[in-house]
């Protein structure tokens, strides 16, 4: 049985099914295979190969769609639409903000998804403070992925994931992706809950000083230290607001099905 990402002394840490493990190594190969396969059309190059300085292709990569380039399109599948979408409204500054960045955006999705392809090779899953922000960025590129296969794009739709999820075991391909879906939402959540539980508080001992209050005391002798799960204190931050599921999945940052997750262990 999974279960959730926990902050340790030298990261976080989860207790993933070796099938879990193999599910989601899979699903960012899948994913990694589709980035590959958008055809790179800044690389249109009419230079015969060979006739140019090595040294210089680099720059001509960087320059490609400066110069009179026509707009790059966006692609045809809608999964790859999600993870690398436009970023205006208008078709043509869209296609131009694409000529000049997609590269760059798929190949860092890549190298996101190869972390975390290499990371759920160990058990537990164990990631420092440095690579925690990476895996969730490749589970919230597998989320994004589920996301267009299951057609869901509003609240109505998100409801009816939940529904396929939490009911009887797949008995469909929509059902199978449900429950991955939803597995990955609760394990996404529990890992931003965990890197935000111990952010610290608003305001700092120079802030009190600068306002001309009295500089913050110590805790008293005896009383349980700041974060001691004694104190009896909530949790510092709120994990919702460093989980893109708030966003819109239409622009790629997140999509509305992000179920709040009850963690679904082993599917």
């Amino acid at each position: 049985m999974a279960t959730a990402f926990r902050a340790t002394t030298t990261g976080y840490r989860a207790d993933l099914e070796q099938h879990e493990r193999r599910l989601l190594s899979s699903l960012c190969a899948d994913v990694i295979a589709l980035l590959e396969s958008r055809e790179d059309l800044q690389q249109d190059d009419p230079t015969p190969s060979g006739a140019e300085d090595p040294a210089f292709a680099h720059f001509r990569a960087e320059l490609a769609g400066l110069g009179g380039e026509e707009p790059l399109a966006p692609p045809e599948d809608e999964v790859l639409r999600r993870l690398l979408p436009d970023a205006s409204s208008d078709p043509e500054q869209a296609g131009q903000f694409r000529r000049l960045s997609e590269n760059s955006l798929r190949s860092a999705k890549i190298a996101d998804l190869r972390t975390a392809r290499m990371l759920l090779e160990s058990t537990p899953v164990t990631m420092d403070e440095d690579v925690a922000p990476i895996f969730g960025r490749a589970l919230n590129d597998l989320r994004l992925t589920l996301a267009s296969r299951l057609r869901l794009h509003s609240a109505e739709d998100a409801e009816r994931v939940h529904n396929l999820a939490v009911g009887p075991s797949a008995k469909d391909t929509d059902s199978f992706m449900a429950e991955i879906y939803t597995f990955i939402t609760w394990l996404q959540e529990t890992l931003f809950s965990a890197m935000t539980e111990f952010l610290p508080e608003q305001g700092t001992a120079d802030d009190a000083a600068d306002a001309g209050d009295p500089e913050p005391s110590g805790p008293a002798a005896g009383d349980p230290a700041p974060g001691d799960p004694e104190a009896g204190d909530p949790e510092a931050g709120d994990p919702e607001t460093g989980d893109p599921e708030t966003g819109d999945p239409e622009t790629g940052d997140s999509d509305p099905g992000a179920s709040g997750g009850a963690g679904t262990s082993s599917r």
